[in-house]
């Protein structure tokens, strides 16, 4: 076995402290180890070991059995920025594999300063609860005066219930509720735990929410705190003179619109067609030009993308590209009020922006050759937004919808279901930057685009201490390495816990990990441990029963469009081919055993 079962000592950037929590009211605490924040560092990392220890893949994820790990990382509540991530993880209800979303906000700083680097959530309560997080513990509260309310309000009602200024809350409003499999976890008003379902997850064990307060800040002690402040001053200057973070500030996610569709990367009319020329009339610049107010941003986070607009008098907080790309361009509305109107709707039920936008679309399709009339048409505005409610409540036909696109396909016998292993397809288009073919159709979540972030990398972006170039965005050779190995690299930020726009190179990610810590982290200890990690998380699809055959695309997104991709298609295969030979998989897509002994994690061969 890799990790002992004792306790390492007061381990620095640490709370050193796990609190584990089953619904039938028996709390723990437990002591970091050593070796696992050496060998898995926290976010995701951590979360995978445990939850692959437990077993959760042999367990149904509305089972009482299913387990949610949430956890924060070394450099969360530290100087460092944008590092105020948590880490969602269980296995989720819609793609029935490994579950995992990352959220910014107060949360994962909080959480830190009570004195805690996670949480493990076990069990299934029999009536409405919440759970309130403080440096002494938990508690489990009732919910019941609470259930049954949007995001929104239950956030309220919880915060009026605690009354403690230090307070960060996350909810789930009636989609997770209903069991909506790819309902949404919403966090501090604005930010949301989007991908895999994680919500309906909480919502199958009863969960409304969940509180974390701190009266008396923990000191997150730094192993050499003048190096550490070095490595912060440098990257805050990188972060002040790049390109991409000051767009994001002023114009937020959404002022990638119209590139996006300049390049074809912004999906139009169902992933059918290659251009959408009201792409300006939906983008950030036209946000700016119209309802923004001011913008804003996670804990700690100098970059501040959050759109807060202001419309018929309220102050709400506005579309991010995802979800203005799948209500917008993917169907065909191009009235940005409408867009915002709709992005509260999804934020108040607590749905995920991307799945939701992608099978309501599907739903249009469907519709428009006659596989099955669900009365909506491209464009309708007031369908869509009945649609989102009837989704949230299970009505009519949003009881099908919910189920996600991989679930409606199997039921009208099309095989155009947008997605890749149950996960729907995100807002990028692999027929524009190929890499994210294989990107796509080998990740761990399924149809993932934000950690690795391809795109960027077809764009220009150069990684050269692990190889990471691409040369031509339309060609197919050597995607698969360039991928595999930046997979590998984005894994770190998952676990540091660091915001995936932070512009932050290799070297600086492992100087501040190794001064904080005061582990021995370089370069390329640092890809060790993300590969080792993306490898257990495949080792849980795997017992799930993934394979080579799961790594696929939908043929909907392998037809050539006209436009900014030019009538491109990746090849799929040979990108295959490379990513299993730089990963040391098998022709099965399974790590081979010499690869997982030198990763460390030859346990994970062990007979279930």
């Amino acid at each position: 076995m890799l990790i002992s079962n004792f306790g390492g000592g007061k381990l620095f950037a640490y709370a050193n402290k796990i609190l584990r929590i089953n619904l039938n009211g028996e709390i723990k605490e437990i002591e970091l180890n050593e070796n696992l924040a050496k060998y898995f560092i926290g976010g995701s990392g951590l979360a995978a070991y445990y939850l692959y220890k437990m077993k959760i893949y042999d367990f149904e994820a509305f089972s009482a059995k299913n387990v949610v790990a949430m956890f924060n990382g070394p450099l969360t509540g530290t100087k460092a920025p944008s590092t105020s991530r948590l880490e969602f993880c269980a296995k989720s209800p819609l793609t029935e594999i490994w579950g995992e979303s990352n959220v910014g906000g107060k949360m994962a700083a909080f959480l830190k300063f009570a004195g805690w680097d996670g949480v493990i959530i076990e069990g299934q309560s029999d009536k409405p609860v919440y759970i309130y997080i403080n440096e002494n513990g938990a508690e489990i509260r009732s919910a019941n005066g609470i259930w049954g309310k949007g995001c929104y309000e239950a956030q309220k009602a919880i915060e009026k219930e605690i009354k403690e200024r230090r307070l960060s809350t996350a909810v789930i409003g009636q989609a997770g509720e209903n069991l909506v499999r790819y309902a949404c976890i919403q966090v501090d008003n604005s930010r949301h735990a989007g991908r895999t379902g994680i919500g309906a997850v909480l919502g199958a064990k009863k969960i409304k929410g969940i509180a974390v307060s701190y009266d008396t800040k923990h000191e997150i002690e730094i192993a050499d705190s003048s190096k550490f402040e070095e490595e912060i001053k440098a990257l805050n200057e990188r972060i002040k003179d790049n390109f991409t973070c000051n767009m994001l500030k002023e114009l937020g996610t959404a002022g990638y619109v119209e590139s996006a569709e300049m390049f074809g990367d912004l999906p139009v009319k169902y992933f059918t067609q290659g251009t959408f020329d009201k792409a300006s009339e939906i983008s950030g610049s036209k946000m700016a030009q119209t309802f923004l107010k001011t913008n804003d941003g996670c804990f700690g986070c100098s970059i501040k993308c959050g759109r807060v607009v202001e419309i018929d008098g309220k102050i709400i907080h506005g579309p991010e590209y995802e979800t203005i790309a799948s209500f917008g361009s993917l169907q065909l509305i191009d009235d940005l009020r409408s867009l915002i109107e709709i992005n509260y709707l999804l934020n108040d039920y607590g749905m995920d922006s991307i799945s939701s936008g992608v099978v309501i679309a599907y739903a249009m399709w469907l519709s428009e050759r006659n596989i099955h009339d669900f009365g909506i048409k491209w464009g309708d505005v007031e369908g869509v937004k009945k649609f989102i409610r009837d989704i949230a409540f299970k009505k009519g036909d949003g009881a099908i919808l919910a189920e996600g696109v991989r679930r409606v396909g199997k039921k009208f016998k099309d095989e155009n279901a947008a997605h890749v292993k149950g996960l729907e397809i995100p807002m990028h288009d692999p027929r524009a930057f190929s890499s994210l073919a294989i990107a796509y159709a080998a990740h761990n979540r399924g149809a993932c685009h934000l950690p690795h972030q391809m795109y960027n990398v077809e764009m220009g972006l150069k990684i050269k201490e692990y190889g990471i170039i691409s040369k031509d965005r339309f060609s197919s050779e050597s995607k698969g390495i360039i991928t595999a190995r930046m997979q590998n690299y984005a894994e770190i930020f998952n676990c540091a816990t660091m915001c995936v726009f932070v512009p932050i190179k290799p070297t600086q990610m492992a100087n501040l990990l190794k001064f904080a810590t005061g582990f021995n982290f370089d370069v390329n200890k640092i890809y060790t441990i993300g590969e080792r990690i993306y490898n257990l998380k495949r080792m849980f699809n795997v017992r799930c029963g993934i394979k080579a055959g799961d790594d696929v695309l939908p043929k909907i997104v392998l037809q050539p469009l006209k436009g900014g991709s030019e009538e491109n298609v990746p090849d799929l295969e040979l990108q295959k081919k490379e990513y299993y030979k730089e990963r040391r998989w098998s022709e099965e897509g399974i790590p081979t055993r010499e690869k997982l002994e030198e990763l460390e994690i030859a346990w994970t061969l062990e007979s279930s």
